[in-house]
């Protein structure tokens, strides 16, 4: 039997899980290329605050998708050897103003009547599950998600890149992975062109360049409209988001931890840094440096205050990093819909979705066959004449 030759574009967490499942394939034979303008999981993903969760996501597919990719995390880590990267940790999750806490109090119960582990923890029990933390004084309860966490993506990445290759992966990035042109038609034999020159001869295309996913899809055929993801170009687009790292941390969190005024986990391998992020940052493509740093420093500030370790920590880095951004907030995943163009996944649940998503998709990809799982999330919905195409 012929083996089935699949390129995937994109390798961020989502692409590269993708290739490492599929080179996982014993029943079809099946071989595997991976390509990135860039060094493996450089991108969005090495900024992603990378926080694995299903809180709050709706509809009901939706949520269910994230749930099933949790749990997709913990069995790819334990086949993998990802101790280095996986972090099931928990999340703790406090709001500033009593109306606020009561919105978290219904979300409380809005996930735990769907099956997602969930409670309201006191002061003590806060303290408890997070010593690193110099409590607000007037906090007495907190919003507790035993089994959501985080992902070190650069490392995992890089993890997941090397086991592809070793299973026989056709890895390249740089010039060689910098995809040009896609020549021939969805259905027949297409050609690959990257910017050395070279050449890449494939039966499917899969797109999965996060930002990007439009211009890689008119590449491959598809004019666009069916890959539609939300302009980060116009001023205060909300695609851009500001990322910082700070450090050094003697007593780095051990939780994701969703403060009113900043996001925050440990970063690094041996968690002597902080990642920063809040809701609140108003920033974009063509916000000044000046007005990033100033930024920059206000999250370390925010730090500080609940971290006491952070008190001689300086801003490390910062950038302004490009969410890939359906307008529906819902993942894009299956044949663009107009005839000709990729395979997609995209989606702004990226680093949470990227092994539950791995294995639908390589199901698909390998046996032919559309997953009901993914019905609610196809290309389709944005064809003109649909309801999100209008």
């Amino acid at each position: 039997m012929a083996a089935r030759r699949i390129a995937v574009i994109g390798a961020g967490v989502l692409g590269t899980a993708l290739a490492h499942r599929l080179t996982e394939e014993r029943g079809t034979p099946v071989e595997v290329a991976l390509l990135d303008g860039e060094r493996p999981g450089h991108g969005t993903s090495r900024w992603s605050l990378a926080w694995l969760n299903s809180n709050g996501k709706a509809p009901r597919a939706y949520h269910d998708l994230g749930t099933r990719s949790m749990a997709a995390w913990g069995r790819l880590a334990e086949r993998t050897g990802g101790d280095a990267w996986y972090r099931p940790v928990g999340n703790l999750r406090w709001a500033e103003e009593e109306k606020g806490m009561r919105r978290l109090a219904e979300r409380v119960a809005w996930m735990t009547a769907w099956g997602y582990p969930a409670e309201l923890v006191g002061r003590r029990r806060i303290a408890d599950l997070e010593p690193a933390l110099e409590l607000p004084s007037d906090l007495t309860r907190a919003a507790w998600f035993p089994q959501e966490g985080y992902v070190l993506t650069e490392l995992m990445i890089a993890s997941l890149v090397e086991r592809a290759r070793a299973q026989g992966a056709d890895v390249r990035s740089g010039p060689a992975g910098h995809v040009t042109a896609v020549e021939g038609e969805a259905g027949g034999p297409r050609v690959v062109r990257t910017a050395d020159g070279g050449k890449l001869e494939t039966d499917t295309v899969v797109c999965c360049a996060g930002r990007w996913t439009p211009e890689v899809s008119r590449l491959a055929g598809a004019p666009g409209a069916g890959v539609p993801i939300v302009d980060p170009q116009p001023p205060g687009s909300s695609a851009p988001a500001l990322v910082v790292r700070a450090g050094p941390v003697r007593d780095a969190p051990l939780r994701v931890l969703h403060t009113p005024r900043v996001h925050l986990r440990a970063h690094g391998a041996d968690s002597t840094q902080v990642h920063l992020e809040a809701g609140d940052v108003a920033v974009d493509l063509h916000t000044p440096e000046r007005e990033l740093d100033e930024w920059a420093t206000t999250l370390l500030e925010r730090a500080r205050s609940l971290l006491p370790s952070l008190r001689n920590a300086e801003v490390v880095a910062r950038k302004v990093c490009v969410r890939p951004m359906p307008p529906d907030g819902l993942p894009i995943v299956g044949p663009a819909a107009e005839a000709g163009g990729p395979y997609v996944a995209v989606t702004h649940s990226g680093v949470t979705l990227a092994p539950g998503l791995a294995e639908l998709v390589a199901e698909e990809l390998l046996t032919g066959r559309r997953h009901p799982d993914l019905a609610p999330f196809r290309p389709e919905r944005f064809a003109p004449g649909s309801a999100g195409g209008e």
